[in-house]
């Protein structure tokens, strides 16, 4: 790998030469621009690029990538499948170059193993001709295997943060080395309550670091964290994401609660066409199971999706949606929220959404590409207020159907479903209901439904208000959805009649009932409504009276109308008559002109909010709070932990729990294992571990003891560079390198061993030489034959007896 940059001298001059930019430029000469040979990557990424078969870059690729490199702090909104990984994983490639072995210079969190494996694989396929060296550390493994990896030093480091703050924790970790966070999937992050554990990583990284935050939504939580722990950061998305398509068609149809089902039945079966492919969203996961219950019962293909679904069941649903192989997805919010599906027909909210960014964000998936597409929203009369806020952050009034109205698809028209849609379907229903497991199903649903209403976010208080008092008789003034009013539309008659019997209230009491006309009875009845009749008139009077004082102090007492007469329709059975139970209300108010008193200024221009809106302002804050979304979750499990998330504390900038009684020394943690230890991690695994494999240093591979002089400074001798630790196992070839290693110094040993011997009696033999002389003589060489050699030879026997047994 070539340097960035390279100093030449040329008369005396210094010219420096960048290699990007010669990069970028050769690229762009040699293919077609507007891919990757744009962005000025190093020929071994490039080359990575090109072998994995990306060929051009997706959209937030092309809005990321460029961004990071110039070293900004980033919070990118992308979903599933849209490319993420390779959005932060190539700049990292790109800034890190080659393998240092000082430590850990890039680290990525994401919030499941699943998802840092598949993030590990990436890393290796495109970082194959970097040289880097990448390591993957999540739960289930054990600390001893991740001690091993964090002592081999890797560049990058792929993790759960239960794990690495456990790690960090135990061995005392110091990141000084790190140059790029990555957290993935953050809205995951925070949802999981891993807000402890990142909070113990960062305070261990270096304040000069590069932030990359990357998040399906933005919920508050990450706002609040991204202002405090990023420097200047540049918000990317996808503006299609976030705007409705001028081809969308929006339909709104009245019901009731236990007739939603009803309604997505015949909208399934007689609107949809069966080759669209169409996301149908719920509150709540039983009701995720019921809706799918249903389907399949009336033999409609149809696969679930909802945050507590196993992630295999979950994988392979989103397969059969992509291929095709099934067109209907009942899914919930925080299932939906990071799945990307492209090119999508029709939305269908059977819950109403809470929020109208949540609207957006549901019907934001319909009319992509120049397509158009259709959102059915079936309301009940609680979610009303809804309704309101939505028309109100879209710039819309609410139009109720007329029965002159013709459908239009840009007119967005709230209409009612007709009742025999909602009775062609009830006996279906009931005989699903028979069934135990559905019925079971039904009832948890219900339950859920409760807790889903007492947890949901409140409308805004002006919405309720409206609804209360201009839309209390919605559902029997409007009339029938125009798109539905030629399929099977009731006959006016009928409607008028059962709305009759749905407004009727019998006069006479249960005393009155089946008696004589001189019964005690009734005589008690008439003799006490005389006595109470002008009580009774009078408090109708005083309703009538609150009623027209709370229109005048919305406004809208112009708008108080007097409602049109029904006439009373006799019906010839048993001569019994069906009589309307409207009162009358007077006449519209009209109202009192009144001076305005303008005696104090105004504390804003007139024009400010005019001005307001017409201002542009790019900064980080403003564009967050736009996209900014809080889920509410779909079990009951998230519900609870959502009740004591930790909250964003300002002053002490960090996350603080939001529960009066959470004891920090108290307080524990649940494992990836599943199993419950202290919140401060430390056990002494790592001392142990230490010592077992006997390493030199014991603190981490970043310690500033790796560099420390000590007394050698003074002595102005060099401190070598300790190498990385070794690793515990090792190959075939290393075993067989000892192995030769050590029969190479036994034998060495054991010549040295008969060299020595051979010396020993060489030196005794001279020693008996040198005492009794050499005498060619003859007694004397009898003596010395008699005696020398005899004990010569005697002696050299006795020596040889007197060495050790196990030697040879």
């Amino acid at each position: 790998m070539l340097n960035n940059k390279f100093h030449s001298n040329n008369n005396d001059s210094d010219v420096e030469i960048d290699y990007d930019v010669l990069n970028a430029a050769a690229n762009r000469k040699n293919k077609k621009s507007g891919g990757w040979q744009a962005m000025g990557l190093d020929n071994n990424v490039f080359k990575a690029l090109e072998r994995k078969g990306f060929k051009q870059p997706t959209p937030i690729q092309r809005k990321a990538i460029p961004t990071i490199l110039d070293g900004r702090d980033v919070v990118a909104m992308s979903r599933t499948g849209s490319g993420k990984t390779a959005a932060f994983v190539v700049p990292i490639l790109q800034k890190l170059k080659m393998r240092n072995p000082t430590g850990i210079r890039a680290l990525l969190i994401s919030p499941t193993r699943e998802l840092a494996i598949q993030t590990f694989n990436v890393i290796k396929e495109l970082g194959r001709f970097t040289g880097l060296r990448a390591a993957c550390i999540v739960g289930g493994e054990s600390l001893q295997e991740n001690f091993a990896i964090i002592h081999q030093t890797p560049d990058i480091l792929i993790a759960t943060p239960g794990r690495l703050a456990h790690i960090a924790v135990e061995m005392e970790l110091k990141l000084d080395f790190v140059k790029m966070v990555v957290f993935d999937e953050a809205d995951r992050l925070f949802e999981m309550g891993f807000a402890d554990q990142i909070n113990e990583i960062i305070r261990r990284i270096p304040d000069s670091r590069q932030t990359l935050l990357f998040s399906a939504t933005l919920p508050k939580m990450i706002i609040e964290f991204a202002k405090a722990g990023l420097s200047d950061p540049c918000l990317i998305r996808l503006d299609t994401d976030c705007k409705i398509s001028d081809k969308l068609s929006m339909i709104f149809l009245l019901c009731r609660a236990h007739e939603k089902i009803h309604a997505l039945l015949y909208l399934i079966r007689e609107f949809l066409d069966k080759n669209q492919q169409t996301v149908v969203f719920c509150a709540t996961m039983k009701h995720v199971e019921y809706v799918v219950s249903i389907l399949e019962k009336s033999s409609i293909s149809c696969a679930p999706l909802y945050s507590s679904l196993d992630p295999t069941a979950r994988k392979e649903n989103i397969q059969k949606f992509h291929d095709k192989s099934i067109n209907i997805l009942v899914v919930t919010d925080v299932a939906a929220r990071g799945v990307d599906i492209p090119l999508l027909d029709n939305v269908i909210n059977f819950h109403f959404p809470p929020k109208a960014k949540l609207f957006v964000h549901r019907v934001g998936r319909v009319a992509r590409a120049g397509k158009s597409g259709r959102a059915y929203s079936l309301i009940a009369p609680d979610e009303l207020p809804y309704v309101v806020d939505l028309h109100l952050f879209l710039g819309r009034g609410c139009k109720f159907a007329k029965e002159t109205d013709q459908y239009n698809e840009k007119d967005h028209v709230i209409g009612k479903i007709p009742t025999k849609i909602i009775h062609l379907e009830m006996d279906f229903i009931k005989s699903c209901h028979e069934c135990l497991d559905i019925s079971d199903i039904h009832f948890k649903s219900e339950n859920a439904m409760k807790k889903y209403i007492s947890t949901r976010p409140q409308a805004s208080a002006e919405s309720i208000k409206r609804t209360k008092v201009e839309m209390k008789s919605v559902f029997e003034t409007t009339a029938t959805h125009p798109i539905l009013r030629n399929k099977m539309d009731d006959v006016k008659s009928t409607v008028d009649v059962l709305k009759q019997l749905k407004e009727y209230r019998p006069k006479a009491t249960i005393f009155e009932v089946r008696s004589n006309n001189n019964s005690k009875t009734v005589e008690i009845m008439k003799q006490k409504r005389k006595a109470h009749e002008s009580l009774i008139d009078e408090r109708k009077k005083q309703d009538r009276k609150r009623k027209l004082e709370e229109a005048k102090e919305i406004g809208n007492a112009n708008k108080v109308e007097p409602e049109i007469e029904v006439k009373p329709q006799v019906i010839e059975d048993d001569g019994v008559f069906i009589e309307a139970a409207f009162e009358d209300i007077p006449l519209k108010v009209e109202p009192v002109n009144k001076k305005k008193k303008d005696l104090y200024l105004h504390a804003l221009p007139k024009d400010y909010f005019a001005e307001k809106q017409m201002a542009i302002d790019n900064s980080f804050g403003t564009l967050a709070s736009e996209v900014c979304l809080d889920l509410t979750a779909d079990d009951d499990e998230n519900l609870h932990k959502q009740k004591r998330q930790q909250v964003w504390d300002r002053k002490k900038k960090k996350f603080v729990s939001s529960g009066a009684n959470d004891d920090p020394k108290n307080r524990k943690i649940k494992t990836e294992d599943g199993h419950w230890v202290k919140a401060s991690y430390k056990k002494g695994v790592y001392k142990d571990w230490v010592n077992k494999q006997k390493l030199a240093f014991a603190k981490d591979t970043e310690d500033e003891d790796r560099f420390n002089v000590g007394k050698n400074f003074k002595k102005g001798k060099k401190d070598k560079e300790v190498k990385g630790g070794r690793s515990e196992l090792r190959s075939v070839d290393q075993i067989l390198k000892s192995r030769k290693a050590k029969d190479k110094t036994r034998e060495f040993q054991e010549r040295r061993r008969h060299e020595k011997i051979k010396a020993k009696e060489s030196a005794a033999k001279k020693k008996f030489t040198k005492k009794f002389g050499d005498d060619r003589g003859g007694d004397r060489s009898k003596k010395g034959k008699n005696f020398g050699g005899k004990n010569f030879n005697s002696k050299k026997k006795s020596f040889v007896k007197s060495r050790p047994k196990g030697r040879k």
